[in-house]
């Protein structure tokens, strides 16, 4: 095996990805976190003057604000984790969620596409690909 085929192993980027929602659902934090590069960029195509979790959140500091942020204010209430697909250094997840407003007691569901890029087995990407629509109206205060 060369080092080509080791850097990108897509059975273990899948392997990773899935230990990243599987640790994320039991709300171990910390063991999340290890799981990022240093230096990870995390993005919600929220605007987020409308939902708070929105944005392009940096480095590990800002992902886990991002998560105690996305913690205060919704609470999940449905993940599926349809498909799994790798190649080379990316993995796309599709799936739904619905996630409950915690300030309105609002629900909305969303289909997504996550796509994660690793890098030296830790996460060094995960960009979302959702409708903003349905989460913009349940965070709105009308």
């Amino acid at each position: 095996m060369n080092n080509e085929q080791i850097m990108f192993n897509p059975e273990e980027n899948i392997k990773l990805v899935k230990l990243f929602y599987a640790t994320l659902g039991k709300g171990d934090i910390p063991s999340v976190l290890n799981l990022l590069a240093d230096d990870v960029e995390w993005e919600m195509p929220h605007p987020r003057d409308l939902v708070p979790f929105g944005g392009i959140w940096r480095g590990r500091d800002q992902v886990g604000q991002f998560f105690k942020v996305t913690h205060d204010c919704s609470e999940f209430k449905k993940v599926e984790l349809r498909e799994f697909i790798a190649q080379n250094d990316k993995v796309v997840v599709i799936g739904y969620t619905e996630v409950l407003v915690k300030s309105n007691n609002r629900l909305y569901g969303n289909d997504l596409v996550a796509i994660w890029t690793i890098d030296n087995q830790k996460i060094k990407k995960m960009k979302d690909y959702m409708d903003t629509a349905p989460a913009v109206l349940a965070f709105s205060n009308s």
